[in-house]
């Protein structure tokens, strides 16, 4: 796991090298093993070279294959023709590595970067079409004079480009671009509005807060040739998932389930540093555990974020799972006057504004992971997207029966949600984005807009998936969209901030692949949303585990931190932003008159998103 950055200038240029430092100056908590510089002119490569330059790339180094200096990047072809900065793993770089010698590449070290540059030297663009992995990566291939950015399928690891006054850089996180002339931090005001009204971040797959900042799609590559300006709307989306679903059997659901999330397992496992696990005491991250240690034989340590509020604890289900599959605890209490302290920490690590203090609690167990020494964690990302474990889900999916005329089924599907479902399955409160827009309009908002964002007012969700009705699109929309991708990247911000690669077995493209394909009732089969991974782990996961109709994930107290100092501190944040005030009636939202206990978890959600969002603007400089 790294960061890196490439800068293509748009005139020769002397500084560019001070540039490209200063860009990994900024991510140096991405790669703390080591860093690595090249700029270009013409046909000459090197380190370092007196007068103007091209380009340049920078890559910071977190060593987790290959610890000696044969990892370290920018990495050069076997003829010295390419040049690579690469950020993520190739889980099957061995598979690859093995047919490659086959096709007669040399391959000498044990890393996946050179599996990649002697994959490109076979494939060209195709060759992510081979990997299975999380990947960023830029290249630079001097003979044919052409450049190459691809992102891996779902968009685990991040990349952002900019066409700037002076040339094109490509970073791993847009705080890089602070280094490059001519950077101005300006808010896209059409997704601050999305955020501030219905909560969304990392719904349109190339923009984010920045404007003109555009993230590569997840699944897409770009090629383009050197001396030009690449366009990044002509990226090509290299990898889409499917919706059509197969005809199969419960018992042919369940037994390739459990083999593709072993087999995915089994893949990020492979590391020469040690590996451990987040777990929750929830299905995915439980899974994950037991799979280890009951399926893999193997022992894992554990990471956990508790509270001393039973209404916020899930200690009962780890200590299950602990005690279950032998693995050696580590459990951290976030507390409400250190997460006060972190706020502007997190902010700038995260580089966009976030929803809630849950990253706070992801925040310390990744802190602790890293002061034990152990510098990749597996974690359970992606479970729910894949196998429905979302309450809303059940909905769509009666929905889907209902608008099919498949009434019976629908009423069966109805009585058991309610016989065997979650049991906060009807608690409504927190889904107000899903609601039709004559009932949305019944609930008192809590955001009035001004002027500047008036124009740009709409309700995201409905803008993009009205008249969506079919289940298999609200899957993949989560997927690529309103869910699945800002959890990964508060997760990615998150775990390199502690120098800790964090791998997400549940987002292996061939088992979210796997998981498109299986019919929609073997999913809701009994009533119950990922019916058939909790089917496919019996006899691997604790039986309590498997058969618990409450879920949490890494939370923290913030409801209740909000009705003191927090709530203080993020008034103080709000009322302090004077882009907030020109985009919003602050006072209205601070209103407490109106409040009631019933609306509170509402309210206190919206003030601290504003607070992040004042946050946000205040720590990068943001231009509203």
């Amino acid at each position: 796991m790294c960061g890196l950055t490439a800068f293509f200038a748009a005139t020769s240029d002397p500084a560019l090298p001070g540039w490209i430092d200063r860009s990994i100056d900024l991510v140096s908590h991405r790669g703390p093993d080591g860093r690595g510089r090249v700029v270009g002119i013409g046909d000459r490569v090197e380190e370092s070279i007196d007068g103007p330059v091209d380009w340049g790339l920078g890559h910071a180094r977190l060593a987790i294959l290959g610890l000696g200096d044969q990892g370290d990047q920018p990495m050069p072809s076997m003829d010295g023709s390419c040049w690579l900065v690469f950020n993520g793993e190739i889980y099957n770089y061995i598979e690859l590595r093995e047919q490659l010698h086959g096709l007669g590449h040399e391959i000498f070290g044990d890393t996946d970067t050179e599996v990649v540059l002697a994959a490109w030297a076979e494939w060209g663009p195709a060759c992510v079409e081979h990997f299975n992995g999380m990947f960023a990566m830029v290249l630079v291939d001097t003979r044919n004079r052409r450049v190459f950015a691809a992102r891996d399928r779902l968009g685990i690891k991040p990349l952002y480009l900019w066409n700037g006054p002076g040339g094109t850089a490509l970073v791993s996180e847009p705080k890089q671009l602070r280094a490059f002339p001519g950077f101005t931090a300006r808010a896209d005001l059409q997704l601050v509005q999305d955020f501030l009204i219905d909560g969304v971040v990392g719904h349109e797959p190339a923009a984010c807060m920045f404007q003109d900042v555009h993230p590569m799609p997840p699944g897409h590559r770009l090629v383009w040739p050197m001396g030009e300006r690449p366009d990044p709307s002509r990226a090509e989306r290299w990898w889409t998932p499917g919706i059509d679903t197969e005809s199969m059997s419960w018992e042919e659901a369940v037994n390739r389930v459990r083999a593709q999330l072993v087999r995915s397992i089994e893949l990020r496992m492979r590391s020469d540093v040690p590996v451990g696990s987040c777990l929750s005491g929830g299905v995915d991250s439980s899974s994950i555990v037991s799979v280890v240690t009951r399926v893999l034989g193997g022992a894992i340590q554990t990471f956990s974020s508790c509270a001393d509020d039973p209404a916020f604890d899930e200690q009962q289900w780890i200590d299950i799972v602990n005690e279950s599959t032998g693995s050696s605890p580590t459990k951290v209490f976030p507390e409400e006057s250190e997460a006060i302290d972190l706020l502007d920490t997190i902010a700038w690590h995260q580089d966009e504004p976030f929803t809630s203090l849950s990253l706070y609690a992801q925040w310390c167990v990744m802190r602790a992971a890293r002061a034990a020494d152990v510098p990749v964690l597996l974690d359970g990302q992606g479970g729910d997207e894949t196998f429905c474990g979302y309450r809303k889900f059940a909905f769509f999916h009666l929905r889907s029966l209902l608008s099919s005329g498949h009434l019976l089924g629908g009423l069966r599907h109805a009585t058991a949600m309610g016989l065997r479902g979650d049991r906060r399955l009807f608690d409504l409160r927190s889904g107000t984005r899903y609601l039709p827009s004559a009932l949305r309009g019944r609930v008192r908002p809590l955001v009035l807009l001004r002027e500047p964002l008036q124009p740009l007012a709409r309700h995201a969700w409905s803008s993009r998936m009205s008249g969506v009705r079919n289940l298999q699109s609200h899957r993949v929309a989560d997927l690529s969209a309103w869910s699945l991708p800002s959890l990964l990247r508060y997760e990615d911000r998150t775990s390199m901030a502690h120098g800790v690669e964090a791998r997400v077995p549940f987002v292996d493209h061939e088992l979210i692949e796997l998981g498109l394909r299986i019919p929609p009732r073997h999913l809701f089969r009994g009533g119950r949303g990922k019916a058939v991974l909790l089917e496919a782990m019996s006899g691997v996961l604790p039986e309590a585990i498997r058969s618990r109709r409450t879920k949490m994930g890494f939370e923290s107290p913030q409801s209740t931190w909000m009705r003191g100092m927090l709530g203080v501190e993020t008034a103080r944040r709000i009322r302090a932003c004077e882009a907030v005030q020109r985009w919003i009636d602050v006072e209205a939202l601070l209103d407490d008159s109106q409040v009631t206990e019933k609306d509170w978890n509402r309210v206190q959600a919206t003030r601290f998103r504003v607070a992040s969002l004042a946050t946000w603007i205040d720590r990068f400089d943001v231009v509203g």
